[in-house]
């Protein structure tokens, strides 16, 4: 992935630009915390095309980034249910499971281990669904610029701690696209077969993901 940082200037205001080019068919636009992050094909799109793009969606990707926060000084979206929380309490759940937390840090530790297994269980479900012959050593990471990755030197899977907050079937749906690079390694039409085969459903999920739609 070739990676490149710019500044751009939109309506007299200067915003940080970054620009990966990786494997892809599209390019893809987002903004959150000031900067526009873009996804983008590592061949036959010119960086003026790109900008151009960006001239016509700026302003839609920012009016977008004031929406719904995955969590707030006094609640939290867990599994796509906005949850209460305090400066020192606890957090059930509808299985019984119960997390005491002393503070905000202390409650992240746990909800990164308790989110660990969630997905550990989802992973093994579509391996074998998907015919995965060897199971992957999974992990949750803090990731600013994507949902999940596949290490195919270590076999494993990393999913981003953002996951957490998001309904059980978008959580699926990068579970999905992860796995179905055991089959195929790059983004071609026929990776995408995979996916669509497992999660027809991709596109409307993925849409959510991207505008941070929780519930």
């Amino acid at each position: 992935m070739l990676e490149k940082e710019l500044t751009y200037i939109h309506n007299d205001k200067e915003y940080k630009v970054i620009i990966n080019r990786k494997r892809m068919r599209s390019i893809r636009y987002t903004y959150k915390d000031g900067i526009f992050r873009i996804n983008a094909p590592l061949f036959f799109v010119t960086q003026k095309q790109i900008m151009e793009g960006l001239d016509k969606y700026a302003d839609r990707l920012i009016k977008a980034d004031v929406r719904t926060k995955a969590s707030a000084n006094d609640y939290m979206y867990l599994l796509g249910n906005k949850v209460p929380l305090k400066d020192n309490g606890e957090i059930s759940f509808t299985n019984g499971e119960v997390i005491t937390y002393k503070d905000r840090n202390d409650l992240e530790k746990k909800l990164k281990k308790w989110f660990l297994k969630i997905v550990i269980e989802r992973v093994r479900y579509y391996e074998s669904k998907m015919g995965v012959k060897k199971p992957y050593a999974v992990h949750i990471k803090k990731m600013t610029t994507r949902y999940g990755s596949n290490s195919y030197e270590t076999h494993s899977l990393s999913f981003s701690t953002i996951l957490m907050h998001y309904t059980y079937d978008v959580i699926d749906s990068v579970i999905v696209h992860e796995l179905a690079h055991d089959f195929i390694r790059n983004h071609s039409d026929k990776f995408y077969n995979v996916v669509y085969k497992y999660c027809p459903d991709y596109d409307r999920l993925h849409r959510r993901l991207r505008k941070g739609e929780f519930q």
